[in-house]
């Protein structure tokens, strides 16, 4: 299992955890699940504490392992580069409900809802990341996810908002090639952002 993570038996197998730098520890984690032969391995932000070195070095070997052992992932995580490395399909959340979900691709390339865009948005140019929108700049705090907004949760920090969204809770709809978003106005955000200055908060 050590093999697997990367890791020499000869070398590491009688170490202590403090004895391991923390690229090598998160080798040792990805060795201790691989002992159960999982058939799908949920990874929680894998390689956020790693410097940029050694998170491209998870990466591959997660990508390897994928392939190697024909694992499924389900990623968390908040670092875009890392969502289009290693996954196939994407979905993003606000306020605990699924906004959108789709390839890889189609989400980096033609995002549909307004809190993805948005988020795409707030990367800084990229080689691979392809810019599709301007910038987009959110009004507002995140209201509590103890007292959620009535119908789209997102609704107080969009652009779009109009008084159906506050009225009807937009279900999570098929738009075409494996690709669903929950909103009244799907790829609106794109054409309003190309030519709009950055919204006024909104009530």
């Amino acid at each position: 299992m050590l093999d697997l993570g990367g890791l020499d038996m000869l070398r590491h197998g009688n170490r202590f955890p403090r004895e391991l730098s923390g690229g090598q520890c998160q080798r040792v984690a990805i060795a201790r699940v691989l002992v159960a032969s999982p058939a799908i391995v949920i990874c929680d932000e894998p390689v956020t504490a790693l410097d940029v070195s050694i998170q491209a070095q998870i990466l591959n070997l997660l990508a390897e392992l994928r392939e190697r052992l024909h694992l499924t992932y389900l990623l968390i995580a908040h670092d875009l580069m890392v969502v289009k490395t290693l996954s196939q399909r994407v979905g993003t959340m606000y306020l605990g409900r699924l906004c959108e979900v789709a390839p890889t691709a189609t989400m980096f390339e033609r995002s549909a809802h307004p809190y993805t865009a948005a988020l795409l948005s707030a990367i800084p140019p990229r080689p691979g990341i392809p810019t599709t929108v301007g910038r987009i700049r959110l009004q507002g705090e995140p209201p509590s996810p103890l007292d959620p907004p009535s119908g789209c949760r997102f609704r107080t920090r969009c652009p779009l908002a109009a008084p159906v969204c506050a009225e009807v809770t937009p279900a999570l709809t098929d738009v075409g090639e494996g690709h669903s978003v929950a909103c009244h106005f799907p790829f609106a955000i794109n054409e309003h952002a190309k030519v709009a200055p950055a919204p006024a908060a909104r009530s």
